[in-house]
């Protein structure tokens, strides 16, 4: 395998209060701004109607505020995708899907009529629906993260288990906070995105796990700490290489994916990197705590 580092010999889990310390601030600040400021759910979930329009020249939100004010939509949300674009997002709670679409396009010709106008996007959910869908998305992230702890303390150990939950927990936490303070689009698409995130993520963490076990069995007069370094170190370019690759198709997406995706792609982005960030500081450190505080047995 190509090797990005070459023979590394980093002392992880001498540094894992840093690491420690930095997860815990930004997961706090993550659940403050959930709590506080809250995602900006999409019509997935809150039910309503949405519609998304491109201008040909430039368009100012004022005037668009003020011409959905002329059809009693002035409480619409109205969010820009740049105005390099000319192109934006207005969406309605608890609106009937056809009219709020016909009354929308209606004003903006009549207010607009020199600008021409791409609708790309028209959405619409009933908010009983949404609702329902909001509670099942939480129960699959659940499920998801249950069926994971069994798996992996079956595979592995109940420490590596625990540890591996315990960050995606903090992958998805992380990811979420940032969502929040971007105030990026919570939709269904976005939950896939980081349900993707979980998978990518406990797969670098049974990789390192494997090479955790492997290193177990032929180096059992070693320090549990250094056989955890080991096993981190020898899977270190693996990692570099596997995110670096992953990354490169996600910008692809980013950038020339268009706004229809760039919401499920930011996410991918920031997961992946947060997600790589916990296989190699938050995982192992959790075990050797663990192992520091309740020694196990070694046969």
């Amino acid at each position: 395998m190509i090797e990005i580092v070459r023979n590394p010999h980093i002392d992880f889990i001498s540094k894992r209060k840093y690491g420690f310390m930095f997860s815990a601030v930004v997961i706090t600040i993550s659940l403050l701004l959930i709590f506080i400021k809250g995602p900006n759910f999409g019509i997935d979930f809150t039910g309503g109607a949405l519609i998304q329009v491109r201008f040909e020249e430039p368009v100012n939100t004022a005037a668009l505020r003020n011409s959905l004010a002329r059809i009693g939509k002035e409480n619409a949300q109205i969010q820009s995708l740049g105005a390099m674009k000319n192109e934006y997002i207005i969406r309605a709670a608890g609106e009937d899907p056809g009219g709020f679409a016909n009354s929308v396009k209606e004003i903006l010709a009549e207010d607009f009529p020199d600008n021409e106008k791409e609708f790309l996007r028209e959405e619409t959910v009933e908010p009983k629906i949404g609702k329902e869908l909001l509670i099942k998305t939480i129960w699959a992230v659940v499920i998801a993260l249950m069926l994971i702890l069994i798996y992996v303390s079956f595979r592995f150990d109940y420490r590596f288990g625990t540890a591996a939950v315990i960050a995606l927990f903090h992958d998805a936490l992380f990811t979420i906070g940032v969502l929040v303070l971007t105030q990026r689009e919570f939709s269904i698409v976005v939950v896939g995105a980081i349900l993707t995130i979980i998978g990518y993520s406990i797969n670098d963490s049974i990789v390192i796990s494997d090479r955790i076990r492997e290193k177990y069995t032929k180096m059992r007069r070693e320090s549990y700490n250094v056989i955890l370094n080991t096993g981190l170190n020898e899977t270190l370019s693996r990692t570099i290489l596997t995110v670096g690759t992953t990354l490169l198709a996600v910008i692809a997406l980013l950038v020339f994916g268009g706004s229809v995706i760039a919401d499920f792609a930011f996410t991918l982005l920031v997961g992946f990197i947060i997600g790589t960030y916990s296989s190699i500081f938050i995982l192992a450190n959790i075990v050797s705590v663990w192992e520091e505080r309740f020694p196990k047995k070694r046969k």
